[in-house]
């Protein structure tokens, strides 16, 4: 049987909606270098990855959905001390106590990516490390 389901924007953006404030607590924002690969999804166990850095997501971390089904992180607070050196090449959001993982996308130079890293995508250790900017989107089809 195949699938193809539709969504309208109308319960995309409830939905998103519903997704971000599930995530507005305080959580973090963890970078990973990709190790022997990227994650499948966001269940699967972080193996050989590295992780990079740890950045604080504010409070009330994400703001309404858009028209266009995206939601976008409010202010992320840098980590002053990256944790390792390496490429960050994807992260992962987690829910207060970093425990539950609750969504993986891909790291960007500046723009283009789910999260955007403000100066370099390669970290050193002890380095500050920030993000520019954060979405997430679900498409409509």
């Amino acid at each position: 049987m195949a699938v193809d389901p539709k969504i309208p924007w109308s319960s995309v953006q409830t939905m998103m909606d519903a997704f971000g404030a599930s995530m507005d607590t305080s959580g973090m924002l963890r970078l990973y270098s990709v190790g022997s690969g990227i994650p499948t999804n966001c269940d699967d166990a972080i193996t050989d990855q590295t992780l990079l850095a740890e950045l604080t997501l504010a409070a009330d971390a994400w703001g309404a959905c858009s028209g266009a089904g995206v939601i976008t992180a409010g202010t992320i607070t840098a980590d002053s001390s990256a944790n390792a050196g390496g490429v960050a090449s994807f992260g992962r959001y987690f829910k207060t106590g970093g425990s539950v993982a609750c969504f993986q996308g891909l790291c960007a130079l500046t723009s283009g990516g789910d999260f955007n890293i403000a100066t370099s995508l390669t970290i050193a250790l002890g380095a500050n490390v920030s993000c520019s900017a954060a979405t997430i989107t679900m498409p409509r089809e």
